[in-house]
Parts: C-alpha cells; structure tokens; sequence
C-alpha cells in the first residue's frame, strides 16, 4: 500500500482503505497534523519538560495571532504526556498541568483554574489568597507536577494595572515555588504583559509564531497537510493555486487547514480523490456566508 500511495504520510495511510463515509468522518474528526514550524515548538516543549531536576528551566511564551495553531500545539503536548495513575503511591501523577488563563486578571479565580487542572476539589472559594498559594503548591508537588501550560496568556491584561502587577508576580511565584517551567502561550498582548516585568521577562524565551507568507515554509505547511489527507490520489498544485490559497487563508494557520479540511472532503465525495488547481480557484470564490 505505501508504494501505490506515496504521497500520503502514516497516519493517511492507516484509513485509505476505508470507504468514502468513513474517511470523511476521518478527515473531520482530525485534530492534529504536524508541520515543521509545529515541530520546532513541540521539540522546545520536550526539551523543557525533559531538564533533569535541578537544571535551570528557562520558561516560554509561544505568541501569535489568533488561529495560528498556539492552543493547537498545547492540546498535542499534553496528549503526549497523559496523567497516570501511581498504584503504588495511590496517587494520579500529573506531569504536565495545562489550562487557560481566566477571561479577566483575577488572582483567586487563577488558583481557581490551577485547581481544577489537577481534578482537585476547590473547596472554600472565600479562603485567603495566600491559603490558596500553599495549596496549590502543596498538590502539584504531591502529584508530581513537572510543567504547566498557560493558554490565553493575554487575559492578563484584562484588569487595572494593579491586577496586572499582581497576577504577575503570582506566575513568578509559582514557578519559583515549584521549581517547574511555564509555557505562555498568548497573542501579543501576552508578551507586553510579561514586558511589565523585568524580572520575570528575562526567565522566558519568546516563540513567535507569524502570519505565514509566500515562500518555502508555507510550501511545507501545504505538503504538509496534503500528506494527512486520505486522499487515493495525489495533488500537485500550481504557484497560482498556493498564491490563491495563502491569500483566501490571510496567512493564518487555521483558516488554511479549514480549507483544506473541506477540499479534501469534497475530494472524496466526487470520486476525484485528490485536489486539484481548479477547486481551490472555486472554493476561494465562493461568496462569504453573511
């Protein structure tokens, strides 16, 4: 089968024998394809995850515009590092913690989301902040906590700049405490919330992810998702229809997998099996539903 369908990657392969339905629903249900811009992120999430203790963990802030994969990428991170449960301790481990920062800079609340990224019973909401510190301090450590991922990162700024001072040195804090790394991962009002604090700033390494633009990555990024697609039939495009597609997408990640996700289910519908210059040149055409 690999040699009648090379152009397909691994994970294609696996239901091109399927029937139509059944690879649609596939294609639909997809939530992740790697692509190598992905791949130097997630590379950097292992990398810190995989520090021995007592080395220096440098934290990361992975920003860019809305739809560029950045939540993507932390919903892949922590499939890959799943909680067990420690028969022998009793204990669920929870190596990697991820959850999103709360919609306004609120201190409590945030203790709050900590908690119930472990399953922890939250308990007396009205109990000090400090109280809540410990606490939360005190399980990460007892389910062996070793990184925590921080989605909407840029909700920091939602509140005075008071709160903002504040929410900040809570994240200092915490990863002091704990002695574990932090991954941001935000637009960017993200990365000027963290310019606020010169000390914490210089902890973290910051990971653009941009808007894509013409040239060999984004070539990569279409390769890419060509390869994921369960199509029979492989789909050599023109510069015109990459031209096409990179504008109809504004340069966002999201946009072009939507795309493409639709193309390639319409590819199977028709029997054409692959997708072609001419479809993409309709479906970028099509009017925008009001």
């Amino acid at each position: 089968m690999t040699e009648v369908y090379g152009h397909l990657g691994k994970s294609a392969l696996e239901v091109i024998a399927l029937p139509p339905e059944e690879r649609i629903a596939r294609t639909q249900a997809r939530r992740f394809t790697e692509y190598p811009r992905c791949r130097v992120v997630l590379d950097l999430l292992g990398d810190q995850f995989n520090q021995p203790n007592g080395v220096i963990k440098p934290n990361l802030l992975v920003w860019g515009e809305s739809g560029q994969g950045k939540s993507t990428i932390m919903e892949k991170h922590l499939r890959d590092h799943p909680a067990v449960f420690d028969k022998r301790a009793g204990v669920r481990r929870v190596a990697v913690v991820g959850l999103e920062m709360p919609p306004m800079c609120d201190v409590r609340w945030f203790y709050i989301k900590l908690l119930g990224a472990i399953d922890a019973p939250v308990g007396e909401t009205r109990s000090s902040i400090p109280l809540m510190a410990d606490r939360v301090v005190a399980l990460y450590r007892l389910v062996g906590v070793r990184q925590i991922l921080i989605d909407e990162a840029h909700n920091m700024l939602m509140g005075s700049v008071r709160q903002q001072r504040v929410m900040l040195a809570v994240i200092r804090n915490l990863s002091n405490e704990l002695g574990i790394p932090l991954v941001l991962f935000g637009i960017q009002d993200a990365r000027e919330a963290l310019m606020h604090d010169r000390q914490l700033t210089r902890r973290f390494r910051f990971v653009e992810l941009p808007m894509w633009g013409a040239g060999d990555e984004f070539q990569a990024l279409v390769g890419s998702i060509l390869r994921s697609l369960p199509l029979r039939r492989p789909s050599p495009l023109t510069a015109r229809a990459l031209k096409a597609l990179l504008a109809h997408s504004g340069g966002g990640t999201a946009k072009l997998f939507e795309t493409f996700i639709d193309l390639g289910i319409d590819a199977i519908r028709s029997s054409e099996e692959r997708i072609t210059p001419e479809m993409i040149k309709d479906y970028v055409s099509l009017p925008v539903p009001a």
